[in-house]
Formats: C-alpha cells, sequence, structure tokens
C-alpha cells in the first residue's frame, strides 16, 4: 500500500490516493526546514512539505519571524488555507493550489510544473515580473502589521519589537552586543517609525520561485509571508539582485510606486536580514558592505 511519507493513518485518510511512491526532493539549503517529496496522484501531480521540527527550532530564520511577527511558525500552518486565498488576491505570480495541511505538521499544494532558476541566468523579463509582482503587493497596505492571517501589532509597536527581536537574535548568533557596529544600530533600532505596512516574503529567494512551462514566473513557497514594513522588503530585494538587475527592478517597480527613502531605517534591517541568515552570509561587516 502506497502512503504519504511520515504522515500518520489519520492525516492521510483524506488525501489523494497515491499511485507511485512519493519521490524525495533534495534540500536546496543546508539549514533547510522541511522534508519535501514529489507525489503523483489520483488528482494530479503534488508536492508534500512535512515540518522538520528539529531544524525548525533550531533555524534563527523561523526564531525571528516568530519573535517579530508573533508568526507562530508551523502552528499558523492551520490557516495556510487562509493565507493562499488572501495571496491568490493580492500576487501577480501564480502560486500552487492549496490541497491540505494540518497545524505543525505538513502542507500538500499542488505541482507547477517547469524549472528552478539559476540565480546566475536571471532574464530581464523575469526581474521585471518580479518588480510588477512587489509592485502589486505594495499596493495593499495594512493598518496593522504582524502575521500574515492575524496582523494584530499598530504602527507604534514597531520599533520597540524590532529592538527587543534584534537583541534577541545577537544572542542566539552568539554575537556581542557591545561590539561596535551591532552596538550603534541597536541603539537606532527603537527609535525607527514605519507608517506603510506590506504582505511580504522574508525569505524570498530566486530558488522559491519557478519558471513555468509557459515562460511564466510563479511563487512556490508561501511560508515565511508576514505584514512588514515596505522598506524591509525593499531592503531584502537589493541582496537579492545584481546592481544592474536593481536598476531595472527599481525602474519598474517606480511605474507604480514613488520610491521611499529608508537610508535611516536600512542598517537596521540589513542587521536584522543577516541574523536571521535569510541569505547565509556568515561575516557581518561584508554583509553591511554589500549594499
Amino acid at each position: 500500500m502506497l502512503t504519504y511519507p511520515q504522515l500518520t493513518s489519520a492525516e492521510q485518510a483524506n488525501l489523494p490516493k497515491l499511485l507511485a511512491k512519493p519521490i524525495a526532493m533534495p534540500s536546496k539549503f543546508d539549514d533547510s526546514t522541511h522534508h519535501i517529496w514529489h507525489c503523483q496522484t489520483a488528482d494530479g501531480e503534488m508536492v508534500l512539505k512535512v515540518c522538520n521540527q528539529l531544524a525548525i527550532k533550531q533555524s534563527t530564520f523561523w526564531l525571528g519571524l516568530n519573535h517579530l511577527f508573533n508568526a507562530d511558525f508551523p502552528n499558523n500552518l492551520a490557516y495556510i488555507e487562509r493565507m493562499h486565498h488572501l495571496l491568490v488576491q493580492k500576487v501577480a505570480l501564480p502560486i500552487p493550489q492549496y490541497v491540505a495541511s494540518a497545524s505543525d505538521r505538513f502542507v500538500l499544494t499542488r505541482f507547477l510544473a517547469g524549472h528552478d532558476l539559476k540565480t546566475n541566468q536571471i532574464n530581464k523579463a523575469q526581474v521585471v515580473a518580479l518588480a510588477n509582482h512587489i509592485a502589486l503587493l505594495h499596493q495593499y497596505t495594512y493598518k496593522q502589521w504582524g502575521s500574515l492571517h492575524a496582523p494584530m501589532f499598530a504602527t507604534q509597536d514597531w520599533g520597540n519589537r524590532l529592538h527587543t527581536t534584534l537583541c534577541y537574535l545577537v544572542t542566539q548568533r552568539g554575537l556581542s552586543m557591545t561590539e561596535s557596529l551591532i552596538e550603534k544600530i541597536l541603539s537606532e533600532a527603537k527609535d525607527i517609525q514605519e507608517n506603510i505596512f506590506v504582505a511580504m516574503m522574508l525569505d524570498l529567494r530566486w530558488d522559491q520561485l519557478r519558471s513555468l512551462e509557459n515562460g511564466e514566473l510563479a511563487l512556490i513557497d508561501l511560508d515565511a509571508f508576514v505584514i512588514a514594513p515596505n522598506n524591509l522588503d525593499l531592503v531584502l530585494l537589493q541582496y537579492l539582485l545584481t546592481p544592474k538587475q536593481w536598476l531595472l527592478f527599481k525602474a519598474q517597480y517606480c511605474q507604480v510606486h514613488t520610491w521611499p527613502d529608508y537610508t535611516q531605517q536600512k542598517p537596521c534591517y540589513q542587521l536584522l536580514l543577516f541574523l536571521m541568515n535569510v541569505l547565509g552570509e556568515t561575516n557581518l561587516t561584508r554583509w553591511m558592505g554589500q549594499i
């Protein structure tokens, strides 16, 4: 009898019938927090993601996401269907169709046929598609911020929560809060003010996107969406893109939005992304000087 990997009998009782043994999909990063399988079912091809509980507990990314945004991952998988529904209405890119999930355990979605993107082979059309996607997301603003399904924090809470999260993550990473660069940034964090909050994917990388068979760009991983400042999103994107890609992205984005001045916020957001290990950089000085 064919069964879904790592799921209990009760969890898979109502899932689509498997037609073949699920095939494990390789992890793209050493700190991946899910086990992933490609599944052939009687209802079509699907992707099963099962939480690696130990990896999640040791991940500074999820520690930071939960601490700052009260995201409550992976318990918030109980709301993943609602999150999918919210994003379908607000994103310019196709996303996998939701099939099933269980809090703290797994997500099953439909497979989107295509090929993985390679960082050194990103073309102009894909950068433009990403810019249009982000520009559309930034058109939908929120009065409160936090988890995607239930943002609960007021605008004035941002600076204090950012500061406490940075302090927490500095300790988690085994760094010193008295190191001159870190101390300076921490001293500024409480005064950071924001008034534009948007849906943001905090672990956005090219490997979270997929080129479909028709050439369209698709977003395939939705776990790390939160309601966050638009400026934090732009700082992350500048790290993701090459200088030439960044100029193209900015020009496309500015067809819809006025470009914000986030000079004051930038060092704090750089430190936050570094501490959360979003792109794997281990040298803080190199990271801060990269953009």
